[in-house]
């Protein structure tokens, strides 16, 4: 009884301020990771621009890109697009195909680059962008810096330069997206 009793005590005062301290501890560091961290999720890549096959699909983009005539819908296809590219970026940088990934992410920046315009021009004919979309636009464009920075750091010297190119890309798209 008297050993019951000593173990329900130290286990009292010892154990559960231990357990109480390890919880506050791992949820105020969850805290400060999502603090530093844009949480967008990039849709799924597909097919790799180092596949044979990539090239229908880039024929289907461009297809599907000249024949939506809504531009809130475009500014969609073209957000959708240029996620996925930064995706394969990332992919590619993991393969260790840099040049490939820059050539990559520079499309991706351009798409991006061009949608602000879509969604003035649809303002301007009356038709505003649905609801959340410039919301989604911002998320997307921190997303795409957080990851353009990230690859930056893993990238090997030299190739510094294109990737400021990408950098600046980025930023006056986020620029624009400011004035909508």
């Amino acid at each position: 009884m008297i050993k019951k009793a000593t173990i329900l005590a130290i286990s009292f005062f010892f154990l559960i301020p231990a357990f109480f301290y390890i919880i506050t501890s791992s949820y105020s560091q969850a805290i400060t990771l999502s603090e530093k961290k844009v949480i967008y999720n990039l849709p799924y890549a597909g097919i790799l621009p180092d596949n044979p096959l990539y090239f229908f699909k880039q024929v289907r983009d461009t297809i599907l890109e000249f024949t939506t005539r809504d531009q809130v819908k475009k500014a969609e296809l073209l957000l959708l697009s240029s996620d996925k590219k930064l995706a394969m970026a990332l992919l590619l940088s993991k393969k260790g195909k840099n040049t490939l990934m820059i050539k990559v992410l520079i499309q991706a920046e351009k798409s991006s680059l061009s949608i602000p315009s879509l969604v003035t021009s649809s303002k301007k004919q009356g038709v505003g962008p649905k609801e959340g979309l410039v919301y989604r636009l911002k998320l997307s464009n921190a997303k795409h810096r957080e990851v353009i920075e990230g690859l930056i750091k893993d990238l090997p010297q030299g190739q510094e330069k294109e990737m400021n190119l990408v950098l600046d890309l980025n930023n006056q798209t986020r620029k624009l997206l400011e004035t909508l």
